[in-house]
């Protein structure tokens, strides 16, 4: 299969660098399976096995990063079921409430629920990071 037109990876600026790799070595290495495979005082990346990286790096300035603001507005990573979404929202919200002194940000935007007007079967949680970026994890037949 051609490697044509898939993505390489997603590079994120964060404010508080100390903060977004505690929350995203969570989220990619402990929930999603990905390995840093390079790690520098202010850049990290993350692997997965079919390619894809995820870098964090410190930014320059606070964002101020809205939902209809042009640029990203989500990133979704997928599930295998509708049950391990539930599995990792309970993770994330129990990651939330141990951390929420220093990731005051990280917030669940949806709860786990069906979103039949996107695809009959779509069933996703969304949050936020320590920026306020919105995320999804997403289980789509």
């Amino acid at each position: 299969m051609s490697k044509l037109g898939t993505i390489s990876h997603v590079a994120l600026s964060v404010s508080d660098f100390e903060t977004s790799t505690k929350f995203y070595t969570f989220l990619l290495t402990e929930l999603l399976g990905y390995k840093a495979i390079s790690v520098l005082p202010d850049v990290i990346i993350w692997a997965k096995e079919n390619g894809l990286l995820i870098v964090i790096r410190q930014g320059t300035k606070t964002p101020t990063f809205a939902q209809t603001n042009p640029g990203l507005h989500h990133l979704s990573f997928r599930s295998e079921t509708k049950e391990e979404v539930d599995e990792l929202f309970g993770k994330i919200v129990q990651f939330q409430e141990q951390n929420k002194a220093t990731q005051p940000a990280s917030k669940i935007l949806h709860e786990p629920a069906p979103y039949p007007q996107y695809v009959e079967g779509y069933y996703s949680v969304f949050f936020t990071d320590p920026d306020g970026i919105k995320l999804e994890i997403t289980y789509m037949p």
